[in-house]
């Protein structure tokens, strides 16, 4: 109904206010308890820091107010409740069990989405009352309390009719009464809608309008609104209002303003007017607002976004108003709003040109578009943030305007733990835009700043100039003096940089992030430090730290709320399953995560997935019954994943393709899957018995040899690259090196806690012929696992 987000809450608690002041919390609480001020204006800015403190503060007035006197707290009809409202109603079920505070919340079911709700709920067992209907002896006395003359036989066949629903029984013996008895049982309605029209069509029709003025108003409407939004004159609308009193279909909760006794006899008016009509009148509830000077920009769009189809002139101001609802809705943390108003601005400027004629309709669309990329990236929707992105881009290279192609590329802002393009490959043409781009000398630094990421982001990793773009965007960020700019750019070097061969830079730049995080409470950079850090640690094979900071973690995204942020995180259970020879707990906990994130919209790890459940397969002697699989994974990406696909169709009994396949190799990407594909090609050219490769890739994992393949991913571990170097050596006839490999493999294996690596490396150990008199030792003793 255009209400902004929050408001049930807004609608609450001053009153509660008013009897029990906040004190300390007061500044805090501005945004719930004084909405649309300057004072609420000035504090939030939509960040999951501002909504943590705003609830907290929530949290602490309320429990102080409950130890000192029993608090009752109630929400009608939560089917209709905007995100906000649901999650304040939420947060007080979950954290304040301890005080006396009681929480009641009705609902429809079949009506709204409430199954993220109802779930959070579950666990604190709440008490469920289904309201079911009336006795034949309540249903008669309720009956007669509307028509006090109505027989006998008429109160039996109404009780009937209306199954015990309270509401139906009170309108239908209002009906009775209005109509008589032989006439209002003379035609069985078919529901509440069929009785209230009925009721409905004996008012006067001047009446009728003015209630369908209000209903289209919304379930509750200020009277100076309606009057001035009216087509008649100001006493015909007072007078629709006040006989609606009467009736009994609306109520005056306070002066100056009248409610809809329920919700369905607004449903009624409403769902009998036209399409035509019902945008007029949305039209004039808008213009109206606009009029009489109102600050409720959310309302304003809610009418005019809805009048636009048909008035083509509220088009403009429309999309105007929609613009200032979503960053109402940004502030006041209601991203999922924010982003509707933008959808359905968006609609308007593809299905109204003409209204936009005199504007600059595709810098308005940029915009807008710049606005959507934000709002998903709030919602953890990584992947539909960059179509919004790439949307806006095709817009300004079709007008071929550089400065809405610099817009456009600007509008990203906030940060990511994965890679937001297609694994393995790069945007030649944004690349050479943003070359472009950057050549202009008025330029600002924050704006050189934002397309020197996207221009890290638009090349391969493993070009050159990707490492170089993010590492002058960090030196300008932090000329700047933008903490968030610097968190920015920070994080997009973070995942150009190998933590595994440039182990003391990558140390260096989280410590910098962790910086950034701690001095400007920005949760959205304290997850990725402590994620980070839960990488650097797993390079270490010290999974016990690795551990304490994923839970770090865990806990920053919990308090935050920072969406999608636990499913990546999550991703770290599947891979210490494989660690240790856990399969079926890991495949399933893998596909989890991945089909969490893939709804989300925060990134797509089908391939991801494939592979893990690749690793598994070889090492369970079961890689044939994946081939189809694989096969479809081989055409997506090579020749980048060769390996996995030639050793399933060696398992599959084709020698001649695999052989064909894993000839198209080419130089591995050093990015996080890297140990995985190597340890993978070191399997295939043993088995290939391709000395060539072996000698390749030998050369290649050497300097990996401490690692477990893939843990510092945190969603895949192989097996010790270690493991990988041993079998590669004794396959080359260098049995002393592949000795000193298989005990470092176990020495790997102990510290990841894994019998399967464990036995693997011991194994190979017994399978070496005997050590030579006077090989060089390894310096070191195998670690008993």
């Amino acid at each position: 109904d255009g209400a902004p987000p929050g408001w049930a809450w807004f609608d609450m608690l001053p009153a509660l206010a008013h009897a029990a002041p906040p004190g300390p919390y007061a500044d805090a609480l501005a945004p719930l308890l004084a909405p649309g001020t300057e004072r609420d204006l000035g504090l939030p800015d939509g960040s999951p820091a501002r909504r943590f403190h705003l609830h907290k503060a929530l949290l602490g007035w309320l429990r102080d107010t409950a130890l000192r006197r029993p608090l009752a707290i109630v929400l009608d009809d939560l089917h209709r409740g905007d995100q906000e409202s649901i999650e304040l109603f939420l947060l007080c079920a979950e954290r304040l069990r301890d005080v006396p505070l009681l929480l009641v919340g009705s609902y429809r079911t079949g009506e709204g989405d409430l199954t993220g709700a109802l779930a959070r709920l579950a666990p604190r067992s709440p008490l469920r009352l289904a309201l079911g209907g009336l006795s034949d002896a309540q249903a008669r006395e309720l009956l007669r309390r509307g028509a006090a003359a109505m027989s006998d036989h008429a109160a039996v066949a109404l009780a009937e009719r209306a199954g015990g629903n309270p509401f139906y029984l009170r309108e239908s013996s209002l009906l009775l009464a209005g109509e008589g008895e032989r006439q209002a049982l003379a035609r069985v309605p078919q529901g509440v809608q069929d009785v209230l029209r009925r009721r409905l069509a004996l008012l006067a029709p001047t009446v009728t309008a003015g209630l369908r003025l209000a209903a289209v108003a919304g379930r509750e409407a200020a009277v100076a609104l309606l009057v001035h939004a009216a087509d008649g004159d100001a006493e015909q609308l007072l007078d629709a209002l006040d006989a609606g009193v009467t009736a009994g279909l609306l109520t005056e909760p306070r002066p100056g303003t009248v409610r809809f006794t329920h919700a369905l006899v607004r449903d009624a008016l409403e769902g009998d007017l036209t399409r035509l009509r019902l945008a007029r009148m949305h039209s004039r509830l808008g213009r109206s607002l606009i009029a009489l000077g109102s600050d409720d920009v959310s309302a304003i769009a809610h009418h005019l976004l809805r009048a636009a189809a048909v008035v083509g002139a509220d088009a403009g101001p429309a999309v105007r108003h929609a613009r200032l609802a979503c960053e109402q809705a940004v502030r006041r943390y209601a991203p999922q709003n924010a982003e509707a108003l933008l959808n359905a601005a968006l609609a308007l400027l593809a299905e109204h040109p003409a209204a936009f004629a005199d504007q600059d309709a595709p810098l308005l669309r940029v915009l807008l578009l710049g606005q959507l990329v934000d709002c998903r990236i709030r919602m953890g929707a990584v992947v539909p943030a960059r179509e919004a992105q790439e949307q806006a881009v095709r817009v300004a290279r079709a007008e071929g305007r550089p400065e809405l192609l610099t817009a456009a590329y600007t509008t990203w802002t906030e940060p990511t733990p994965w890679r937001v393009r297609p694994y393995a490959a790069s945007d030649p043409e944004a690349v050479e835009e943003l070359g472009e781009l950057l050549k202009d000398p008025e330029l600002g630094d924050r704006q050189r700043c934002l397309l020197l990421d996207q221009l890290a982001d638009a090349l391969d990793d493993t070009d050159p100039r990707a490492v170089t773009a993010a590492r002058r965007a960090v030196d300008l960020a932090r000329t700047v003096g933008e903490p968030r700019l610097r968190g920015l750019t920070l994080t997009s070097l973070l995942r150009k940089v190998d933590g595994e061969l440039e182990p003391a830079a990558y140390r260096e730049l989280h410590r910098e992030l962790a910086e950034v995080a701690a001095a400007q409470d920005s949760p959205e950079y304290a997850w990725m430090s402590a994620y980070v850090a839960a990488r650097i640690a797993a390079g270490r094979n010290d999974p016990a730290e690795m551990e304490r900071c994923l839970v770090r973690a865990d806990e920053i995204a919990r308090r935050y709320e920072l969406q999608g942020a636990f499913a990546v995180a999550r991703l770290r259970h599947p891979m210490v399953a494989m660690a240790q020879g856990r399969f079926e707990e890991a495949e399933r906990d893998l596909g989890t995560a991945v089909a969490e994130l893939r709804a989300r919209g925060a990134v797509d790890l089908s391939g991801l997935a494939a592979l893990g459940v690749g690793c598994m397969r070889l090492q369970q002697g079961r890689l044939a019954e994946m081939l189809p699989v694989l096969l479809q994974v081989w055409e997506r990406y090579k020749p980048h994943n060769e390996a996995l696909a030639a050793l399933a169709l060696l398992a599959a009994d084709r020698p001649v393709e695999a052989r064909e396949v894993f000839g198209q190799r080419v130089p591995l990407r050093r990015d996080f899957a890297y140990p995985i594909l190597a340890g993978m090609r070191a399997v295939a050219a043993i088995a290939l018995g391709d000395t060539a490769a072996a000698e390749e890739v030998y050369r290649d994992l050497l300097p990996l040899r401490g690692l477990a393949g893939g843990a510092s991913s945190l969603s895949l571990a192989f097996r010790p690259v270690a493991q990988s170097l041993g079998e590669l050596a004794r396959f080359l006839d260098r049995p002393e090196e592949a000795r000193r490999h298989y005990l470092e493999a176990m020495r790997v294996a102990a510290a990841w806690d894994s019998p399967l690596w464990t036995h693997a490396a011991q194994a190979a150990l017994a399978d070496l012929p005997p050590e030579s008199a006077g090989a060089p030792g390894p310096g070191a003793t195998p670690v008993r696992p």
